[in-house]
């Protein structure tokens, strides 16, 4: 390694130890244009640059440590896993097809080209490889959970049997794996209306999930009441002043989880000015560059630099993801926390802010199995918890931005779609075209929990799902509405 290489490492380690964003990213590109000798330091580099929304350069970094450690599977699968983790699945696949076929081990081979197949809706070849990975480990859990949820497992679906016949095999398996194989099991048993046996599987895996992931609905509320007393409105009214940039290729799709936010993202997707959208995320981490998340921050910031910055910065990491022409959706569910920087740095920003019928969201959250984040959804009060702090944020925000925020009712858009698609397309600036009226027809790439129901026509089939559930869900019941 050069001593300008040496030099340049040191600095992007001593950024990282600042949590310097921005030191971070220019030691990397150095290191990048120089194309230094790292080896299989450039993972390293290349995750730091994908935590930083560089996606376009992790993916380079990540071809500097594949050529550089002699194309070693081990650096090849992490070059898959990155492609796939920054959109580019079918590049992932391709990367994974070359591996060989016990890398990392046959099951995990299997597995993660068929939660990849999923993702790119090749549903055969999907369970072609998840019941592989079954037969390799047929403890487990997370293959049987994406084989139930990547279609219906009716009455006589031999792979739904074959799920709901796993209980022994999972007995001696990781917590999280039998967390999974529940949650699965519990799938096939709500697709087949057997109420009691699917409620047992789901809260036998909720249990299980949460022995092992916590969520502190106490800091939650704080955190989000200070989201309100950070962000006043004669502040937010003054952010945009100096802001030249036009920030109206940003949209925001928003709500809690299981609200729609995936359909109306499906649906705005499918109109030929937007580029993309998926759960980008991004406010937090620009957010970052902030002393914390206030308006007094901002200012303070703003003192040192330009008030485009920011503004430029959110709408650069939207371009790394969805480069092009057009708008963009970021339908991350933290939004709401962050609406008070969204309003101030993206004044032509857009937020379309979905409600569903409490029960029927909360009976969703809980049967759904989240791989990361969303821990509220283990149990029924915290659930109860986190929407309650979802409908302080909403209706402060929604009073205060009516310009900037358009709620949407989950219920009227699906009894009806027309008019509700109509009214998202005139708040977010976007002439009527036919195609956002059939998003089912999309075969865009989606990677949230409703990726099956975005692939069907928009109907009415969830709403008043909770009902056959609603004994077993009083103790949402008593919490989320007790006053």
């Amino acid at each position: 390694m050069s001593q300008d290489a040496v030099a340049l490492l040191k600095q992007f380690v001593a950024a990282l130890g600042r949590n310097d964003r921005e030191g971070s990213n220019e030691a990397a590109f150095a290191l990048l244009a120089m194309e230094a000798e790292l080896g299989k330091k450039w993972h390293q580099v290349a995750k730091v640059l994908q935590t930083n929304g560089e996606l376009t350069s992790a993916n380079k970094a990540m071809r500097l440590a594949v050529a550089q450690t002699g194309r070693s599977p081990a650096m090849r699968f992490e070059q898959s896993a990155m492609l796939a983790q920054t959109g580019r699945i079918a590049d992932a696949v391709d990367v994974m097809r070359k591996l060989p076929e016990e890398f990392p081990t046959p099951a995990g081979h299997a597995f993660i080209m068929g939660t990849m197949s999923v993702n790119l809706n090749k549903l055969e070849q999907a369970e072609h490889f998840l019941r592989k990975a079954l037969q390799a480990d047929p403890a487990s859990g997370q293959a049987m959970l994406v084989l139930a949820n990547s279609r219906k497992r009716k009455q006589g679906d031999p792979i739904g049997d074959e799920i709901v016949a796993g209980v022994n095999r999972v007995a001696g398996a990781p917590l999280i794996e039998q967390a999974q194989f529940h949650y699965a099991a519990g799938r096939v048993h709500f697709d087949r209306r057997e109420t009691d046996r699917a409620f047992r599987h789901l809260a036998r895996g909720a249990m299980l999930a949460s022995l092992e992931r916590k969520y502190d609905a106490g800091r939650d509320a704080e955190v989000a009441q200070a989201t309100i007393d950070n962000w006043p409105l004669d502040a937010i009214a003054k952010a945009p002043q100096g802001i030249g940039v036009d920030t109206s290729e940003a949209l925001f799709v928003t709500g809690a989880p299981r609200s729609g936010t995936t359909l109306v993202e499906q649906i705005l997707a499918s109109h030929s000015a937007v580029r993309g959208g998926e759960e980008l995320g991004r406010l937090p981490l620009v957010a970052r560059d902030l002393a914390n998340n206030s308006a007094q921050a901002l200012q303070d910031y703003s003192a040192r630099k330009s008030p485009d910055t920011l503004s430029e910065l959110f709408l650069h990491l939207g371009r790394e993801r969805f480069p092009g022409e057009g708008k963009f959706v970021d339908k991350a569910l933290n939004t709401s926390r962050y609406i008070g920087l969204l309003a101030s740095i993206l004044p032509q920003a857009k937020v379309v802010w979905l409600r569903r019928n409490p029960m029927d969201c909360a009976w969703s959250i809980f049967r759904t199995y989240f791989v990361k984040g969303q821990d509220f959804s283990w149990k029924q009060e915290d659930i109860a918890a986190y929407l309650r702090i979802e409908d302080r944020l909403f209706e402060h925000w929604s009073k205060a931005l009516p310009d900037t925020i358009l709620p949407v009712e989950y219920e009227a858009l699906v009894a009806d779609p027309r008019p509700q698609i109509e009214r998202i397309l005139d708040f977010c600036g976007l002439p009527h075209e036919d195609a956002v009226f059939a998003p089912h027809e999309n075969r865009r790439l989606v990677t949230t929990a409703s990726v099956m129901q975005v692939r069907e026509p928009i109907g009415t089939q969830a709403v008043g799902l909770s009902d056959p559930y609603s004994d077993y869900l009083e103790p949402f019941r008593e919490s989320y509405f007790a006053d």
